[in-house]
């Protein structure tokens, strides 16, 4: 898979990805908005599970849209943020645009086709289940808050396909971790994390690669990831093993009021 694919394919590719992504990192409420999906999980400071996002867009009703959002965030307390899809159209954009708005933290979203196992690291150790020590080692290294942490479990545990939850021992200290999930014969990369102290060692590439290699033993054919578009450690990391960008979005937040 490969960013030479054909523009319908390329949309596809890109519908698929979000699909999964949705259904691996699941907000708590979900609803339906003429073809956009307003996701939240109030407790949860993420936005990929805080925002409105298109589905199957119907014309013309982006205005409406705004305002039934706005309106609910309004309600629970939450800004309103637009995450902006490559199938939201230039139309949406445009429309943002002329309230005044503009996008931020970009992402990027990575693909590699999964061909060959790469060297194993045994630094990083896998299990089918979250535990305490790989929750307790995300929220340190993301500094999470600690009220977010029965959130972030409930979520994980609401994925119905296969994870693996890996951590990476420094002498025996858990400093880094990461969560892979598989469905439809692609691998979708989350949360990888490392403590400050135990960064640029190699923690990161341990975890990704022992993801990739999982994958791969359950027959998965390519793999996808997310990354912020100016983290450049972390791309200059992923473009070492092989991946390459696909697309990406961004965030535009509506005023509530």
């Amino acid at each position: 898979m490969s960013l030479s694919v054909g523009p319908e394919d390329w949309l596809v590719t890109v519908r698929a990805i979000e699909n999964h992504s949705a259904r691996a990192w699941p907000a708590r409420h979900v609803t339906q908005h003429s073809g956009w999906e307003l996701r939240l999980s109030p407790a949860l400071a993420s936005r990929r599970v805080n925002s409105l996002n298109a589905v199957g867009p119907e014309p013309g009703r982006l205005s409406d849209v705004l305002a039934e959002a706005a309106s609910v965030c309004r309600r629970q307390g939450l800004p309103c943020h637009v995450r902006m899809l490559p199938f939201a159209g230039t139309a949406a954009t445009d429309h943002l645009r002329t309230l005044g708005l503009r996008g931020e933290g970009e992402t990027t979203v990575e693909v590699l086709p999964l061909r060959v196992l790469f060297p194993s690291d045994l630094r990083a150790r896998i299990s089918p289940t979250q535990t305490d020590e790989w929750l307790d080692t995300y929220l340190a290294a993301e500094h999470h808050a600690d009220g977010e942490r029965e959130e972030i479990a409930c979520a994980l545990n609401a994925v119905a396909s296969p994870q693996a939850f890996i951590v990476a021992y420094d002498l025996g200290k858990a400093v880094a971790v990461g969560r892979g999930v598989v469905a439809d014969g692609r691998l979708g990369i989350f949360q990888i994390a490392t403590l400050p102290e135990a960064r640029r060692s190699g923690f990161a590439r341990a975890i990704v690669t022992a993801l990739l290699n999982w994958a791969i033993g359950l027959s998965a054919e390519d793999a996808y990831l997310q990354v912020v578009s100016t983290n450049k450690a972390a791309r200059a990391l992923y473009e070492g093993i092989g991946f390459k960008p696909l697309y990406t979005y961004d965030y535009w937040t509506v005023p509530t009021s």
